[in-house]
């Protein structure tokens, strides 16, 4: 049996935030489009493995949070179209994944994840290496997926 891989995503428009996980550790910080993703799950560092999905679900985002409603007008219409964007990156993600039969599990977007937290996610996953707002978002999501399958 190969390793026990958890590949957290961070769903966006233009390239999702890719965190692997193998056997619960951290093992690389990606920003992919889709057919990258695909790729890498269909061919590259996965084959073989016991795969699973972590994914964010933006789906579950409202158009305008509250505290975004004093804004003006554009600048609601400008944040929706974004967050809009984003829900049919997710969807179009989830229809590949059930094309290739790639099992995944949705999270509800998370106030306390690791986005905007580098020295919280430095700390807990003792990756050190160049990461992102969206990549620490999918190692956050990943992270929760990956805890649930590591036995001490």
């Amino acid at each position: 049996m190969g390793n026990r891989v958890v590949v957290g995503i961070d769903p966006d428009s233009e390239k999702h935030g890719v965190a692997v996980y193998s056997n619960g550790v951290i093992h690389g910080l990606y920003s992919l489009c889709l057919p990258e993703l695909m790729v890498m799950l269909k061919n590259g560092i996965v084959c073989g493995d016991e795969v699973s999905l972590s994914i964010e679900n933006v789906m579950a985002n409202q158009f305008v949070y509250a505290r975004n409603q004093h804004s003006n007008k554009a600048a609601q219409s400008k944040i929706a179209m974004r967050i809009g964007r984003c829900q049919q990156a997710q969807v179009e993600l989830m229809r590949w994944l059930d094309n290739y039969g790639i099992p995944y599990v949705l999270h509800k977007p998370q106030k306390g994840n690791w986005a905007d937290k580098r020295e919280l996610f430095e700390r807990i996953t003792g990756w050190n290496k160049q990461s992102n707002e969206d990549t620490r978002a999918a190692a956050y999501f990943g992270y929760l997926e990956a805890s649930k399958h590591v036995h001490v």
